[in-house]
Formats: structure tokens, C-alpha cells, sequence
């Protein structure tokens, strides 16, 4: 859609806007998050496929918005440092960040794993997806604080993130047994290759669905009656 950031330099008019949706806008820059940050009241915003880079995240964190939901997928300007910018102690973001989509970023890295797992204290959804850059220390750290009940992840969505190796989350699951995480995508990752763990996954964690066909968050059936590429 060919609209522009001028489009909502008067955004903050509305003062019970709560769901703002941009996804697909790509000529959306830098100047849109500045807007968009004056709004108190938003707590759903998708600006999927967006021109924006670092500046533009850092503007939204700086801003006192109880986003809930956080939809940056295919914003492919940013890097780690952008992620990282979003989240400050002393902001709304911070303690109310349910849901996080920055999948298809090709710049990220382990980097921005730790200041989500550390800062987002209320997220309970993470898509990672298309994250070629993220390792088995990401994961096992998102792992780690599960474990220690330190976390509120539910949903993890690991799809094609190719840096992970076939270890990458089968020996912490012993230790997060008795905790939070119930859904969790691999497909298209060196995990799906070792079929033979899968029966022990279900024995540890029979309510945990184990997506191996890169499905979007949450899909509802059993993973045991998904097919495994």
C-alpha cells in the first residue's frame, strides 16, 4: 500500500485508539514510529514490512505505550541494536510486551535474545523465525530462565532458523519439564532430523506441541499428528 509516514502526523488525536495495523505499508520510514509513539493508548501495533531501522524502534521504546502486542516482521533495516532499543526499565513497554513477531530479520543475532529474555517481563509469545543468525546459546539461555521460572514463555517459534544444530532443544527438557512452554516450532531446522527424540519429548512434556512444519504461532493440533519434514 503506498501510504506514507505524513499520514499520521496527527495520530495522537485520537485518544482511544488502541489497535494501529501498517503491515504491508513499505514506505512506511522513521518519521511513522515517532508519530505513532505519541499515542498513549495503543496496545496492538503491526508494522510488518516497514521501512524503519534502529531509530525508528528506539522512538517507540522512548515512548510511554502499554503495547501488548508487537507485530516488525520483514523489517529487514534492523539490526540488533534497533531490538534492543525497545526495551527501557522505566517504560510501559517494558512490563506489558505479550507478544513479540520479529521473524524475517536478517540481521539479528544472539544479541537481541538477551535483552528480550532479560527485559520483556510479561512476554509469554516469541517468534524468531527466519533467524539465521541466533545459535543454541540463544536458545538454551530462553531455556535457562524458563527453568528458573524467571520467564513467562509460552510460544517459541524457532521455524528455518538455520543456525541451530539438532541439540538445540532437547537437553535442557528435562529441566524445564514442570514449566510454562506448551507450543514450539522447528520446522525447517537441523532438530527435526532426530526423530527418534520426539517419543521422550512427549513422555517429558505431554501437553508441549512440537511444530515441525513451520506453521504461525500457536497452531492447535497435537505434534504428534503434524508431519515432520
Amino acid at each position: 500500500m503506498f501510504i506514507t509516514s505524513e499520514v499520521f502526523e496527527h495520530l495522537s488525536s485520537f485518544r482511544k485508539l488502541e489497535v494501529l495495523d501498517t503491515s504491508g505499508c513499505e514506505r512506511l520510514g522513521d518519521k511513522a514510529p515517532f508519530y505513532i509513539s505519541k499515542v498513549t493508548t495503543l496496545t496492538r501495533l503491526n508494522l510488518a514490512k516497514a521501512r524503519i531501522i534502529n531509530v525508528g524502534l528506539a522512538l517507540l521504546g522512548a515512548g510511554d505505550l502499554p503495547i501488548v502486542q508487537l507485530c516488525i516482521r520483514k523489517c529487514e533495516k534492523v539490526t540488533d541494536k534497533g531490538i534492543k532499543s525497545l526495551f527501557h526499565a522505566d517504560r510501559k513497554i517494558s512490563k506489558t510486551l505479550s507478544m513479540l513477531d520479529d521473524g524475517y530479520i536478517p540481521k539479528i543475532t544472539d544479541a537481541t535474545i538477551f535483552p528480550i529474555a532479560t527485559d520483556a517481563k510479561a512476554l509469554t509469545d516469541l517468534s524468531l523465525r527466519f533467524f539465521n543468525g541466533v545459535t543454541d546459546a540463544a536458545v538454551q539461555m530462553l531455556m535457562d530462565r524458563l527453568n528458573h521460572n524467571s520467564s513467562q514463555l509460552q510460544i517459541l517459534d524457532l521455524c528455518s532458523c538455520r543456525g541451530l544444530s539438532a541439540e538445540a532443544i532437547m537437553l535442557p527438557l528435562p529441566l524445564y519439564a514442570s514449566h510454562r512452554l506448551r507450543w514450539l516450532s522447528i520446522g525447517l531446522t537441523d532438530i527435526v532430523a532426530k526423530r527418534g527424540i520426539f517419543s521422550a519429548i512427549y513422555e517429558a512434556r505431554p501437553r508441549l506441541v512440537l511444530c515441525g512444519v513451520c506453521c504461525d504461532f500457536g497452531c492447535c493440533d497435537g505434534w504428534q499428528w503434524h508431519k515432520v519434514r
